[in-house]
């Protein structure tokens, strides 16, 4: 009797947790995590507006990660030509395996068109907070096969 009233007790929690629905966009800061509905990355602060509706100004070296429309952004060192640059920037997780993960980061690239903003993305490899490689075109499609991406160039 007392297995049984245990395994209904279980599966009643697991229909309980598949039937709630998940914050999608949250932000970790100093302060911890708060789910959020927007978020606006300035240069030295972030505007965010809480699932409540009100509204919050967070300098941005207090804030760690965010997830936004299910994309998940990490601070990270910047890295340029294998060396860092002394910045920390948001990348994008693409994905993870093992203590491995590919980031996105997108670059605006002043010097080849400075009124259309041109983006180019950069891929880079980190292993916890360290630089493991900075991904070139010869090295992406071999990176991303062994995450089990396909690449599909635009």
């Amino acid at each position: 009797m007392k297995k049984l009233f245990i395994l209904l007790l279980v599966v009643g929690y697991c229909f309980a947790s598949i039937s709630s629905e998940p914050a999608g966009s949250w932000i970790l800061s100093n302060a911890g995590k708060m789910n959020m509905k927007k978020i606006s990355i300035g240069v030295s602060k972030a505007r965010i507006v809480l699932e409540n509706g009100s509204k919050l100004t967070i300098p941005i070296d207090q804030i760690s990660s965010y997830s936004l429309n299910g994309k998940v952004f990490n601070k990270l060192p910047l890295y340029k030509d294998g060396k860092s640059t002394g910045q920390m920037v948001f990348m994008e997780l693409i994905k993870s395996s093992g203590e491995t993960s590919l980031y996105k980061y997108g670059m605006t690239d002043d010097f080849v068109s400075p009124n259309l903003q041109v983006r180019n993305y950069n891929y880079f490899l980190y292993n916890g907070d360290k630089l493991q490689q900075e991904l070139d075109q010869k090295s992406l499609p071999d990176i991303f096969k062994s995450f089990g991406i396909t690449c599909v160039y635009e």
